[in-house]
């Protein structure tokens, strides 16, 4: 209101400078929020955050190929997305990726400006094809979306016909959406209901804190570790609960304080337990990445009209619907349009879909070896109880039989669903889930029975009992350097193998 009051003050020729500062400013405001999402599928893909000044603000390598292809290189990330693209092209060709039989670049940009959008994806197509220029090598960019992208893509519509925001939802935004859920900090369907500059800035974020060594053998053994390392400090936290509340009930005669810390304690180490196993059995939960059957790869070896599947095959010889799609996205986008082309896509499409949703039936079941691992997790709560039950005053132990109870029937019936292979990760995540808002209450209850002092005097002791488990950082640092050693190691003779097998080729510049 202030302002509005000191233009109307003004004379008619200041109000009209002073409007055209306004929009000049409010102009400037909307370019400064200006970014662009780039996807560049060779195969490798890699993806590009594009900041206003048309610099290279994030590098992913989005798949094994895209990492093996960044990995230890300069010239991309803070350059402009003309020279990043250029280099990202030039390291293509340099080991063999871009050849004679593979000249397209399948290129995606998508942004919240459209005017913006074009810019940068005028850049990209023109620093592709002096990459390519400079190699003596006619590359092309083809801005449909790869196979492999379409088929997701028409399949999430299928699975969704009422979802409006996945129906009107175009093939870039698509890919930005599902590169976002990747990550992991948020899911597809949450992604999918915001717009380019929300998810361009939640992927900006999330790639920050992604290494360059992140493989998916790294990322597996790094969920591992994390998981065993939170569960077993936070155990060791929740058991503080209970040796104050045991501490206060002895103090006051109340037996509530022991009640409800140690029923927090029980549901919630349960809760933790069951979590800890969902988050390693989901690692493996991926259709696309499961070994197909010999029957399934004979049947995609005759539709593409293959001797063999060997062009299908992984760098370890399986043969799993990513491979399939790797090998025919290459293929397609350098083929000739036209009717054999689009029947042969067809045919492919059917087999994978039907593979994939046969796969997908057998994943969601828990793998049969975790059903020791959730039995001993059941073991291990129904021993805490009676360590627990020992500790207890006895004008607690009264109360606490029906809760006690309650919590045996909840585990058992896990047990019970993982012993006739029935239990899903998704369900485990339930069940952690709902032992979770049971802990939930008791230590709600508890908190509101204590001091703020008395709070914070349990947060000191937490953190001392975390900060004298030694051991178990030591066996997390020690798992992750060793999991980073390893990928390391294996990017770079995947790399060093490239450059072996295709000599390495000099770019002209």
């Amino acid at each position: 209101m202030k302002l509005k009051s000191k233009i109307i003050a003004l004379s008619l020729s200041a109000v009209m400078a002073a409007s055209a500062f306004a929009f000049t400013a409010c102009k400037g405001n909307k370019d400064d929020d200006k970014t662009a999402y780039v996807s560049l599928d060779i195969n490798p893909e890699v993806e590009l955050v594009v900041d206003k000044n048309n610099n290279v603000v994030s590098v992913r390598g989005e798949n094994e190929d895209g990492q093996v292809l960044l990995y230890e290189e300069a010239g991309i990330k803070g350059e402009s997305v003309d020279k990043a693209v250029e280099k990202i092209t030039e390291l293509a060709i340099k080991y063999g990726y871009l050849d004679e039989n593979n000249k397209v670049v399948d290129a995606i940009v998508t942004s919240g400006n459209e005017k913006f959008e074009k810019e940068v994806l005028g850049k990209v197509e023109a620093s592709v094809t002096v990459a390519g220029e400079n190699s003596g090598l006619n590359v092309k960019t083809d801005l449909e979306g790869a196979y492999s992208l379409l088929r997701k893509y028409e399949e999430v519509k299928a699975e969704n016909p009422d979802n409006k925001d996945i129906q009107k939802m175009s093939v870039a935004k698509f890919k930005l959406a599902l590169s976002v859920s990747e990550t992991g900090d948020i899911t597809f369907e949450a992604a999918v209901k915001m717009d380019e500059k929300e998810l361009i800035k939640t992927l900006t974020v999330s790639t920050k804190e992604v290494q360059e060594f992140a493989t998916k053998t790294y990322n597996e053994a790094k969920t591992k570790a994390f998981a065993a390392y939170d569960k077993v400090t936070e155990l060791a936290a929740y058991g503080v609960y209970t040796e104050y509340g045991i501490q206060k009930t002895i103090k006051t005669l109340d037996p509530l304080y022991a009640y409800n810390a140690s029923m927090f304690q029980l549901y919630a180490s349960a809760s933790k337990s069951v979590e800890a196993i969902a988050k390693v059995a989901d690692l493996y939960t991926d259709a696309c990445a499961q070994p197909l059957t010999e029957e399934q790869i004979a049947k995609v070896v005759a539709i593409l009209g293959l001797e063999n599947s060997d062009p299908i095959k992984n760098s370890d010889g399986t043969v799993t619907i990513d491979s399939i799609e790797a090998y025919a996205d290459k293929v397609f986008k350098n083929s000739e349009a036209g009717q054999e082309l689009e029947t042969k896509k067809a045919a492919l499409t059917k087999a994978l879909n039907d593979y994939e949703s046969a796969i997908k039936a057998q994943v969601e079941k828990l793998k049969e070896e975790y059903k020791p691992q959730i039995e001993a997790a059941v073991c291990a709560i129904n021993d805490m109880v009676t360590v627990i039950e020992a500790s207890l005053p006895e004008s607690v132990k009264t109360m606490l039989d029906n809760s006690i109870n309650e919590l045996k029937e909840t585990v058992e019936d896990l047990k019970a669903m993982t012993e006739d292979g029935t239990v899903t990760v998704e369900e485990l995540y339930g069940y952690s889930d709902k032992l979770q808002k049971k802990a939930d209450k008791y230590l709600t209850a508890l908190k509101e029975s204590l001091t703020e002092d008395e709070l914070k005097e349990i947060e000191t002791r937490k953190e001392k009992v975390i900060s004298k488990m030694t051991s178990a950082k030591t066996e997390l640092n020690n798992a992750l350097t060793k999991a980073e050693t390893e990928a390391r190691a294996y990017l770079e003779s995947l790399k060093n193998t490239r450059i072996e097998i295709n000599g390495e080729i000099t770019v002209n510049n």
